[in-house]
């Protein structure tokens, strides 16, 4: 029998709509034929996001809940999403999406995509960026790569001030290009979504 996964991702902005590709792949690599996902833009708390989606009546197998930690830890942001889930007939799973501390943070783990999304993939200037099992304990990562990438892009003056302001479309193309078999798989993080997912898509097999 063939299983065709259908999903939705409740976003934080549409920014994250990058990440369905990603999220699809790792459904699929856990059991499913197919994926399809789409992703949706209500506002307020989680539960009014769930409600929303809910009362939609649309086929869905799973539902993605990001929200950033915002903190070096992912607990409470995990516990608002099953407390909202709780309250909800969804007849659907719900898998939390929770980067720590932030979403940027999986994307602080390549250097060399850094430097391949603002042209300078030879570049060798530092870009003093935390090593990978500290990624998820360093505060504003958003800060960190815009910073970053600034540096790789080797600019000065009216140059530099321009690549400021591409941050946004710096960022989507290094959530595009993001690597889920490369060392995002070791942050925590990260771990857990694959683990979660996993889960979900046996559920639907047993």
């Amino acid at each position: 029998m063939t299983l065709t996964v259908g999903f939705a991702l409740l976003r934080e902005g549409s920014s994250d709509d990058l990440l369905i590709p990603h999220l699809a792949d790792l459904v699929v690599r856990a059991g499913a034929d197919e994926a399809i996902g789409t992703p949706r833009d209500y506002g307020g708390s989680v539960a009014a996001k769930l409600r929303a989606l809910a009362s939609e009546k649309s086929r869905l197998d799973l539902i993605f809940v990001h929200r950033d930690a915002d903190d070096h830890d992912d607990s409470e942001r995990r516990r608002e999403i099953a407390a909202a889930q709780a309250g909800e007939r969804l007849g659907a799973a719900v898998v939390p999406v929770v980067p720590v501390q932030e979403l940027e943070a999986w994307l602080l783990v390549d250097h060399s995509e850094i430097r391949n999304v603002v042209g300078r993939p030879h570049s060798v200037v530092p870009l003093d960026l935390p090593a990978l099992r500290l990624i998820e304990d360093t505060r504003n990562p958003k800060e960190v790569l815009a910073e970053a990438l600034v540096v790789a892009s080797e600019t000065a003056g009216r140059r530099r001030e321009k690549e400021k302001k591409r941050f946004y479309q710096r960022r989507r193309a290094l959530l595009e290009r993001l690597d889920i078999d490369g060392p995002v798989r070791h942050l925590s993080s990260w771990s857990k979504l694959e683990s979660d997912i996993n889960a979900a898509v046996a559920g639907m097999t047993r």
